[in-house]
């Protein structure tokens, strides 16, 4: 059966005493069943111990944060508490902020102040609608149209060289979509050392091709993966990085009649 917003349950993880009160009235609003954490720690407990629909997580929380706590809830062994939908609640709106939240595995995010109406829609998008906000902000159609690299500097090594450029383009093609597998069996196998040698490996070529979407995220692969350090957002970022690099080279080959 499907649900509504009312037959939901919901982890309100808010340590401030004012936002606490304005989340829990808007949510009463709604019809919404709560309960509530102070701390990180409490937020981790509680998922144990019951079942929810989703988490309103706001990021900084005493003894765990909120980045550190969903990061704890992305490594649990039960597969229906490690999925559940996870929202951040951040007071930081500042540009780009929000890839810290996708790359740790949140569903969305909410900048506080937020309206009853907001906290509805996302709450209605990533429960009842099962969509993960980050991956959703832009159609297939946006997507393609988009030149996702930028050839600048190989035009200036080029120096009015096409053939250079359809040359390397080529290249390009038939090597690096082809590491970006061998990067996903590596992260599948879990062997996150030679995941991050592999990201290595292709930050040179993402930043000569200057593929800006992929650029932070294969530096965090590289480092996570050789300090073994958060390393369960590596799995997230890698498919980002084999979905964009499969892009750049279907553009070139667009481009370049390859």
């Amino acid at each position: 059966m499907n649900k509504n917003l009312s037959q939901i349950k919901v982890l309100v993880a808010e340590d401030n005493e004012v936002n606490k009160l304005l989340i829990k009235r808007m949510l009463q609003h709604l019809g919404i069943t709560y309960d509530v954490a102070l701390t990180g720690n409490e937020v981790l407990q509680l998922i144990n111990d019951n079942d929810y629909d989703a988490v309103l997580m706001d990021i900084q929380m005493p003894d765990k944060n909120g980045i550190d706590a969903t990061i704890e809830v992305r490594n649990l062994t039960s597969d229906k508490k490690k999925n559940i939908p996870i929202i951040a609640l951040t007071a930081n709106g500042l540009k780009g902020e929000e890839k810290k939240y996708e790359a740790v595995g949140m569903n969305g995010y909410l900048t506080k102040p937020f309206k009853e109406n907001e906290l509805k829609e996302i709450l209605t998008a990533i429960v009842l609608n099962k969509q993960n906000l980050f991956t959703n902000t832009q159609n297939n159609s946006e997507t393609n149209s988009q030149k996702l690299y930028d050839l600048t500097l190989v035009n200036e090594l080029a120096q009015g060289n096409t053939d250079f450029i359809k040359n390397l383009s080529q290249i390009f093609i038939d090597t690096i979509p082809a590491t970006c597998k061998e990067l996903l069996i590596e992260v599948e196998k879990e062997n996150w050392l030679q995941a991050g040698k592999l990201a290595h490996k292709l930050k040179s070529t993402i930043d000569t091709m200057q593929i800006a979407e992929i650029k932070n995220d294969i530096r965090l692969i590289e480092s996570n993966g050789t300090t073994g350090n958060n390393v369960v957002i590596i799995p997230t970022l890698a498919k980002k990085v084999d979905r964009i690099i499969n892009e750049v080279a279907k553009q070139l080959k667009d481009e370049f009649n390859l």
